[in-house]
């Protein structure tokens, strides 16, 4: 398909009245996304919740082939979630972890993975974080001298939300290969502006969000479990009738094969169907196609900013992502965040609490987070610069 930036820029009515430079946190959903959720809430509205499942049943499956599309995997391989941390504690959770079993991590790590970590480190479970190169990636040598007999699992944060390196992931995968350990994959700030390959990234589980860079709606998400893996896996505390089957004799359970054992009965219907469109809204611009334009464009503006003074541009890595985090000297982020905003700039301002391990480690309090995507404009990252400059 043909990248047509005029059109796209239609299906996105919000870009006539701000520059919208948050896609790490929540982009703007095209309008056939937000028509799908509609429809599909009017069709409850004139039916009812449960009518309106079993008369919509190709829309709601069509989250499982058109996700299996992009990450190269099989239908029954995928499920659908409440977010990324919702997919992450699914999988994490059902990974069986004794006091003794080790856990590699990366400083990538978002808050909530982290702290998953901390409550298995609470039960005798070791957490060793692997150090980064003075690049800011994931050392790989670190890490293959710790990979022992004892290490269950692997986890990475592929994209780091306040770091626009792009960690090598599939490079993590190929040491773990050769490995038991599972390899546990947030790429919650990579999907839907990098391609996802599962088999090429050699992880076992991979999480993700609709709202971010993928412009679905809230409350959607998917976890990929690989289908070799559930065979190591222990008991799940999150199921339900969607999730297992519940025997005659009401005294035994059968988790369901494949990912759907990780999925719930009640969940955003409407949402399901709205990120299998914006889902294949991606595929079909094509996500290299996306990747490239939106690295184009943040490395436009990370260039925009190195001539500001003042203003320190403190992403890391070779290979950089769409998000462009930088600081002012003797501004405060909150309040250079708060004022990009009332000026039409849609930003947001991670900071350490986010993530210890990554801007705590670099003694870094707060950033601001720029996060252009595909249906920008150049032109909108020049006024972008310039009203920083102004500021």
């Amino acid at each position: 398909m043909t990248f047509d930036l005029e059109s796209i820029r239609a299906d996105t009515p919000g870009t006539e009245r701000i520059i919208h430079f948050n896609a790490a946190g929540s982009s703007l959903p095209p309008t056939p996304v937000v028509d799908a959720v509609v429809d599909y809430l009017r069709h409850e509205q004139m039916t009812g919740g449960y009518e309106a499942q079993a008369d919509r049943v190709g829309d709601l499956e069509s989250i499982y082939p058109v996700t299996a599309e992009y990450l190269g995997c099989e239908n029954d391989e995928v499920a659908f979630c409440a977010g990324a941390g919702d997919a992450w504690w699914r999988a994490f959770s059902a990974i069986r972890l004794e006091p003794g079993d080790r856990i590699l991590m990366s400083r990538s790590e978002y808050q909530a993975n982290a702290f998953g970590f901390l409550q298995a480190e609470q039960r005798g479970v070791e957490l060793t974080l692997i150090p980064n190169t003075e690049n800011g990636l994931i050392d790989l040598d670190a890490l293959a001298s710790e990979l022992d007999e004892r290490v269950k699992v692997v986890s990475l944060t592929h994209v780091a939300m306040a770091n626009g390196a792009i960690q090598p992931a599939a490079d993590v995968g190929r040491l773990v290969a050769d490995h038991p350990a599972i390899y546990l994959l947030d790429s919650c700030q990579a999907a839907g502006q990098l391609p996802l390959d599962v088999d090429e990234l050699g992880c076992d589980f991979l999480v993700y969000t609709g709202r971010k860079w993928m412009r679905g709606p809230r409350s959607t998400g998917v976890l990929y479990a690989r289908s070799t893996v559930l065979g190591q896996l222990g008991a799940q505390p999150f199921i339900d009738g969607r999730s297992a089957e519940w025997s005659n004799d009401g005294r035994h359970y059968d988790l369901l094969g494949g990912a759907m054992r990780f999925e719930y009965g009640e969940h955003f219907h409407a949402g399901r169907v709205g990120l299998a469109v914006a889902t294949r809204y991606m595929l079909d611009i094509g996500i290299d196609t996306i990747s490239a334009r939106t690295q184009l464009l943040a490395a436009r503006l990370r260039d925009g900013l190195t001539t500001l003074d003042r203003i320190d541009v403190l992403d890391q890595g070779g290979p950089k992502g769409g998000a462009v985090t930088f600081t002012v000297d003797g501004t405060a982020s909150v309040d250079l965040g708060a004022r990009l905003r009332n000026a039409g700039l849609a930003v947001s301002v991670p900071g350490r609490r986010n993530t210890q391990f990554d801007l705590g480690g670099r003694g870094i309090d707060t950033v601001v987070r720029a996060a252009p995507h595909y249906f920008n404009t150049e032109d909108e990252v020049d006024r972008a610069v310039d009203l920083l400059a102004a500021i």
